[in-house]
């Protein structure tokens, strides 16, 4: 619920789908069935598709690399920096990707202005880490560059193979759509994804196959949880709270997933309305329900639990608070 000093302003709706390492269902709210597009959230198994073509391997990326490709980055230098390396190994440039240009979420989040056209920088797109590892994965297979997001191409086609392999779906059965980045994006149960995430965090490393290329995937991660976020978010801040033990990944219109190696335990939000705002306070409200955080919220959460709302002259006028109750499974 958002308040307005001592009065509610607004409300937001959420489905929650909690698995544990089984990929057994163990809590839900209101609806662990509903299906969303899953946007950013499943980029790091849309980057499956870069190992499991050899693209990886035979290009020598590195896992900064690899973590930059499943980030919604903030688009600060030292991201563009990673981004262009991938760009180099891909033998592609700026003016090949395809996913367009906005406001960096660094500008964003501390209030500045665009001063050399950084809002009109491709590379500085959440997006271009993933898009440059659609580029070297066209490298890798011969595919040409101005038709890697060609849903039935030669790029596209595993990486959707891969992603449905990951949640346990059937890839053709996939409602499908166009993310904001251009990118072909799917819709997934929010307990498919709970169950990828969960995957994703007990994978084994130098196993073979999808699982060995899922454990490098969160290796990656977790050694470079700024590169899959960024300064002052809540994906970056609950990876910093809990190191090398959680992953988490927002997508747009308000998905956020978490897993945890231990306790094994992974779950999926969705707002129904799509507001970003109501997340942090759902996903904090979850963990704790959850007893994940262990009876303390870490400091680097405590903004996220109960965000402050400040109108134009910086005052606060209310506030954020996550309401739901988790339902156990019997």
């Amino acid at each position: 619920m958002v308040w307005r000093g001592e009065g509610v302003e607004a409300w937001h709706a959420a489905s929650v789908a909690v698995v544990d390492g089984s990929g057994h269902l163990t809590h839900y709210f209101v609806d662990p069935n509903l299906a969303p597009f899953a946007r950013s959230a499943i980029k790091p198994f849309q980057v499956l598709a870069l190992l499991e073509s050899g693209a990886a391997d035979a290009l020598g990326i590195e896992p900064e690399e690899i973590a930059i490709a499943c980030g919604s980055h903030s688009g600060s230098d030292e991201h563009v920096r990673v981004v262009d390396r991938l760009l180099e190994k891909a033998g592609a440039g700026p003016e090949d990707l395809l996913c367009g240009a906005h406001l960096p979420i660094e500008w964003r989040v501390r209030g500045r202005s665009p001063l050399a056209g950084e809002d009109r920088d491709p590379r500085r797109n959440a997006c271009s880490g993933k898009h440059a590892a659609f580029l070297a994965v066209a490298r890798h297979l011969g595919e040409a560059r101005a038709d890697y997001l060609d849903p039935a191409g030669r790029v596209q086609t595993p990486v959707r193979s891969k992603l449905a392999e990951a949640c346990g779906v059937v890839a053709e059965e996939l409602p499908s759509g166009i993310d904001g980045c251009s990118a072909p994006n799917y819709a997934l149960p929010l307990c498919a994804l709970a169950r990828a995430m969960m995957r994703l965090a007990r994978a084994e490393l130098g196993s073979r196959g999808l699982n060995g290329s899922l454990a490098r995937v969160r290796e990656a991660m977790h050694a470079h949880a700024l590169l899959v976020s960024g300064e002052q978010r809540f994906d970056h801040d609950l990876m910093r709270a809990f190191p090398r033990n959680v992953l988490c990944k927002i997508g747009a219109e308000g998905l956020e997933l978490i897993a945890f190696e231990e306790p094994p335990l992974a779950f999926a939000v969705k707002i129904h309305d799509g507001s970003d705002r109501a997340l942090a306070p759902v996903c904090v409200a979850v963990l704790e329900q959850l007893e994940l955080l262990r009876g303390e919220t870490p400091p680097s959460l405590l903004r996220h639990r109960r965000p402050k709302l400040l109108n134009h002259r910086r005052l606060e006028t209310g506030e954020i608070t996550a309401t739901l109750q988790l339902i156990p499974v019997v």
